[in-house]
């Protein structure tokens, strides 16, 4: 099968994979240690306000001393004058007195209004999807052992299993100035924006995803850039308004001989705030409404470059690990006007031997999405995505997504979003499957094959359909 037309039958089932509601960033244990309001930190969770993402970048402590701002009683653990005969003593910490845990869940259902459009055909004509409506649970825990230490983890529970999706320790200020140098060990998403990774009120991430070794099949574990690695990280906010990050991660292994160790993902990041509140969160600047805690007028730059490498099985010899490099070099911008946002990013994508014959691959990505908070628990929005695929030797191809819809906060810790996915299509040949789909808003590609409606009609390279309307639903307590 040529290289173009693999690509485009395998979308879809690359896709639905990393198609996952997106986890809190900030949990209701935080709001019990500093008995506060969810809405301290988010508009419609995990959407974080600049406070909240100011909290996000301290190691989730408070600007100023963190300690100042807990209610929570804690229990010692060591006196406080250890800390000046350390080391002949432990330095000193603390524990909540109840466990800083937090529950939740989430899921999803569809409709497709048309029963000719390509997912509904391929599914018996089906109009409406309630398989998902109860898809995962999750377990989070948080707490700040002192002013510098934090330790964040995530266990999320699903029809196929039980997984650790995050389990970091954060240290702060190592050295210089306050916040200029942070620790983070263990397992999270990579830092490439100044925004937390989930900050899209539509979508799974704020970053649209490729995972091109999977859409070209060969690896069913594929790198993203929106995705959980085991790693180390530095990071840090210099005078408030520009932020950095560098990390290696363990990268991406699905090579089915055995284990294949790779460590050789690197990525860094810079980014650039001007006007609002400061990155780092100190300082006296707070909103400019105090009934509007999300609303600043700001724009903030980032750029940022991953090298990646991942294993997998020699398509031409299987059980003989083999592998693809890419290079990805990117930028995105925020701008706030009040209540009203814009966030647009570009990236290219470089891969070495990422086809069923190991041949180059360019994927070229783009999104942008406009919100507007009309009140603290409604926020419409319209979020437009597109990937290219540019293969040595093959067919390019490109798939745009335009999801209008609206974010609602039943309460604090409650939401529900729905959310229209319209889907335009070009470049792909003719093949069993249907074309794209972007069930869900997260990415959910279909084959991207396009075939007619009539099997004796002739084929269309250019194909475009509403695809479906989906509803979410998420809580957190």
């Amino acid at each position: 099968m040529p290289a173009s037309r693999t690509s485009a039958h395998r979308l879809l089932v690359a896709l639905i994979a990393l198609a996952v509601a997106a986890p809190a960033s900030a949990i209701p244990a935080f709001a019990r240690k500093y008995g506060t309001s969810c809405l301290t930190c988010h508009t419609v969770y995990p959407k974080l306000t600049p406070f909240g993402e100011a909290f996000r970048r301290n190691g989730y402590r408070f600007p100023g001393v963190d300690g100042d701002y807990v209610k929570q009683e804690t229990v010692a653990l060591g006196q406080e004058a250890n800390k000046k005969t350390f080391p002949k003593t432990a330095w000193p910490a603390t524990l909540p007195i109840s466990a800083p845990i937090s529950i939740g869940a989430n899921g999803q259902s569809f409709w497709y209004p048309d029963k000719n459009t390509s997912v509904s055909r391929n599914n018996a004509g089906t109009h409406l999807n309630l398989d998902d409506l109860v898809k995962e649970g999750h377990l989070w825990t948080g707490a700040s052992l002192d002013d510098s230490f934090t330790l964040w983890a995530e266990v999320t529970l699903a029809s196929d299993g039980v997984s650790v999706e995050h389990a970091q320790l954060l240290v702060g200020d190592l050295l210089g100035p306050k916040h200029a140098v942070n620790l983070v060990v263990g397992r999270g998403f990579p830092t490439v924006t100044s925004f937390g990774a989930h900050s899209s009120y539509l979508g799974d991430s704020l970053l649209t995803v490729a995972p091109v070794t999977s859409i070209y099949g060969l690896s069913g574990d594929p790198f993203s850039l929106v995705d959980n690695y085991d790693g180390f990280e530095l990071n840090g906010v210099l005078a408030g308004s520009f932020d950095w990050s560098a990390g290696v991660t363990a990268g991406k292994n699905s090579f089915s001989g055995g284990t294949h160790f790779n460590a050789e993902n690197a990525y860094a990041h810079a980014g650039y705030k001007l006007g609002g509140m400061r990155l780092d969160g100190e300082g006296s600047q707070g909103p400019k409404d105090s009934m509007k805690p999300w609303a600043e007028d700001a724009v903030t730059v980032d750029l940022f470059a991953f090298h990646s490498r991942e294993y997998f099985d020699d398509p031409g010899a299987p059980g003989t690990p083999t592998g693809d490099t890419a290079l990805t070099l990117g930028g995105a911008v925020r701008g706030q006007f009040g209540s009203t946002e814009l966030d647009v990013g570009v990236y290219t994508q470089r891969h070495d031997r990422a086809t069923a014959t190991l041949d180059k691959v360019t994927a070229d990505v783009e999104y942008a999405e406009l919100s507007q908070v009309l009140f603290p628990w409604m926020v419409p929005a319209v979020r437009v995505e597109r990937i290219g695929l540019r293969p040595t030797g093959g067919t390019n191809v490109s798939d745009v997504h335009v999801m209008p819809g609206i974010a609602f906060l039943v309460r604090p810790n409650v939401k529900a979003v729905l959310v229209a996915n319209l889907e335009f299509a070009n470049g792909f040949p003719v093949g069993s499957s249907g074309l794209a789909s972007w069930d869900g808003g997260n990415a959910d590609w279909g084959n991207l094959v396009a075939t007619p409606k009539d099997p004796t009609a002739a084929a269309s390279t250019k194909l475009k359909e509403f695809e479906s309307v989906a509803l979410f639903l998420a809580w957190a307590m």
